[in-house]
């Protein structure tokens, strides 16, 4: 008998919004949210609500020819991109090839009701498909966002976090977000850290078919989730470090994403700094880490500005905020020698 678990909230919906007055709004939001109908006028999302195979015929128009990343899973899957019964692999395979091969078979399969998964992943639009994002521009561009599409029939993505913020638009088909605050973790059983099907972690939990006496704390994080459903045109705006389980609903769904960071790139990767922590700290004893923890919630997650008042303006260096790109490479350039020792 399949579990009954916590229903969950739909997001907030703002709409009205489009790609001429989207930057300011975005600035101010915190929470997922939903803007139907915000990508209407771009000949992508028309194309995609005539049908799948106009999408995809569009996107042909802009294809640079250079094989990209496509997915195939056996239809014993049932659309979830994941791991391979031990953990051991994945349970699909990546190939390199022409847009033409992947599309003929997506085609081809689109009424068979036990077609095998078929995915394209993160694919930059800049490399692949050159001019696309200009004839379908989403009024980021002073964000300077990375901007990828992803491509394929019914399929599941395991819940995970990326550090970005992400403006995501249904191109063709439905897609489902079911999303977590970044408090959730515990309760969504990350998997490894080193070996994800997408680099990054992933929930271990199957959202289909999910498992209680494996996974008990499941409930609650359902119980503080959110939900939200794209049909073509629709955008979600996804603040980064939130969980995201996301499913295509459709015999073929496109979706359209536009990622960028809120701080300087010279900053670097914040999934650097846990690595570090994970290899330096956490096998420490509990009362080491402890203090360690109050001396990371004085200089990074509770910082305040006015402890830096007994300090003179030039001696603070790489502890000044924001921190200036020459710090920065100070700061790196010290780090790397300190490894090296």
């Amino acid at each position: 008998m399949k579990p009954v678990l916590p229903m969950p909230k739909e997001v907030a919906v703002l709409n009205g919004y489009h790609p001429g007055n989207i930057q300011d709004v975005l600035s101010g939001l915190s929470q997922p949210t939903l803007l139907p109908g915000f990508g209407n006028s771009w000949p992508l999302v028309q194309a995609g609500k005539l049908s799948g195979q106009k999408a995809l015929e569009y996107l042909g128009e802009f294809y640079s020819g250079v094989p990209l990343t496509t997915c195939y899973g056996d239809s014993e899957t049932k659309g979830r991109i994941f791991y391979n019964s031990d953990m051991t692999a994945f349970n699909f395979i990546a190939k390199r090839e022409p847009l033409a091969v992947f599309v003929q078979e997506l085609l081809a399969q689109q009424y068979n009701d036990g077609a095998p998964t078929l995915y394209i992943p993160s694919t930059d639009t800049a490399q692949w498909f050159p001019g696309l994002a200009q004839a379908n521009n989403a009024g980021l561009d002073g964000l300077s966002p990375i901007k990828l599409l992803w491509a394929g029939n019914r399929s599941r993505i395991a819940a995970h976090y990326d550090f970005p913020n992400n403006l995501a638009c249904c191109v063709t088909g439905r897609r489902r977000f079911t999303l977590f605050p970044p408090e959730q973790i515990a309760n969504l059983y990350p998997g490894p850290l080193e070996f994800a099907p997408g680099g990054q972690e992933i929930s271990l939990v199957d959202f289909a078919e999910p498992d209680l006496e494996r996974f008990p704390k499941f409930s609650e994080a359902m119980a503080n989730a959110f939900v939200a459903e794209l049909t073509p045109g629709d955008a979600l705006f996804l603040p980064g470090m939130w969980w995201h389980h996301v499913e295509g609903l459709d015999a073929i769904n496109i979706l359209y994403t536009h990622w960028w960071r809120e701080s300087p790139a010279y900053l670097g990767r914040p999934t650097n700094a846990l690595l570090h922590a994970i290899m330096s700290l956490r096998n420490l004893s509990f009362e080491q880490r402890q203090a360690w923890k109050s001396i990371f919630d004085y200089y990074v997650f509770e910082r305040d500005e006015t402890d830096l008042r007994n300090l003179p303006e030039h001696v603070r260096a790489m502890l000044d905020i924001p921190m200036s790109e020459l710090e920065a490479r100070k700061l790196r350039a010290d780090l790397l020698k300190r490894l090296n020792i």
